[in-house]
């Protein structure tokens, strides 16, 4: 273990890199985390398996150190602390250099361009592990469904989150139009939301704040089943078993992920290649 670990880990044990003090420092680091590279992720349930560790990881404020063997990076290990964070591996030359060369994402986050739902530091992934599309309510138009495909079809990514998130702006911006067209091209947000005021029918006795949750929640799991239905291509990819399309949902004030049921393929279905 290199020194700057070393002493990371006297630090979050409230050790002194000194030895001044007379207690010894207690080893507060976890064991280590079972390799999952992108080329490791094979299938959609081992993809759905990492996101759900990395954001344990996350909202658990722990903080990984990678372990190599010369370049190759062969685990993971944690270090407990207050900061939830995956370690500089953004400055890593050697990690640089690799991805240069190419990039195998083992997932696809469709999420809100929102400053607070960074998806890398939520599912505690470094670069080269997401394949990320950003769009206010993560609502992929044309674009966005491109982009997604890309990920799936020609990168080999295993899983597509759709990820909404609370206290949503766009989702907000829709609720409290009340039918009425939003400014300038903001009324794309009704586009692409039609419909779901109508399928979350708000009840008097809820908060402002609980009925747009609901609606964020609701707004996730259609946005998901869209992708799924404009797409031959994520549905021929879906029916086969190679990947998933799962709507999920991140809760700003505890960094949490809650990943809704996935939609459902139809492995019967006869496609053309």
């Amino acid at each position: 273990m290199n020194s700057v670990l070393t002493l990371a880990c006297l630090v979050l044990a409230g050790g002194s890199a000194s030895g001044a003090d007379t207690m010894p420092a207690a080893p507060v680091v976890a064991p280590a985390l079972a390799a999952s590279l992108p080329e490791d992720i094979t299938t959609p349930e081992a993809a759905l398996a990492e996101l759900k560790a990395g954001n344990d990881r996350f909202v658990g404020g722990e903080i990984t150190e990678e372990v190599k063997e010369g370049k190759k990076l062969v685990r993971r290990e944690r270090i407990v602390g207050k900061r939830a964070r995956t370690l500089s591996t953004q400055q890593d030359p050697e990690l640089r250099e690799r991805l240069a060369e190419g990039q195998s994402p083992f997932a696809a986050i469709v999420t809100c361009s929102d400053s607070r739902a960074m998806d890398n530091l939520i599912f505690d992934q470094e670069l080269g592990r997401l394949f990320t599309i950003r769009v206010a309510g993560n609502t992929p138009g044309t674009i966005g469904l491109a982009s997604i495909e890309y990920a799936v079809k020609h990168l080999g990514s295993k899983i597509v989150v759709i990820m909404g998130h609370s206290r949503c702006g766009a989702v907000g911006a829709v609720a409290d139009s009340r039918g009425k067209p939003l400014h300038g091209h903001m009324h794309a947000f009704q586009e692409h939301m039609a419909g779901l005021l109508d399928a979350v029918v708000r009840d008097p006795n809820e908060t402002d704040i609980e009925y747009k949750g609901r609606l964020e929640k609701e707004n996730a799991i259609r946005q998901a089943q869209a992708v799924y239905d404009r797409s031959e291509i994520i549905r021929e990819f879906v029916d086969n078993g190679k990947t998933m399309v799962v709507p999920a949902k991140y809760d700003l004030r505890t960094g949490k992920v809650t990943f809704f049921d996935a939609i459902e393929g139809n492995p019967n279905a006869g496609h053309e290649h």
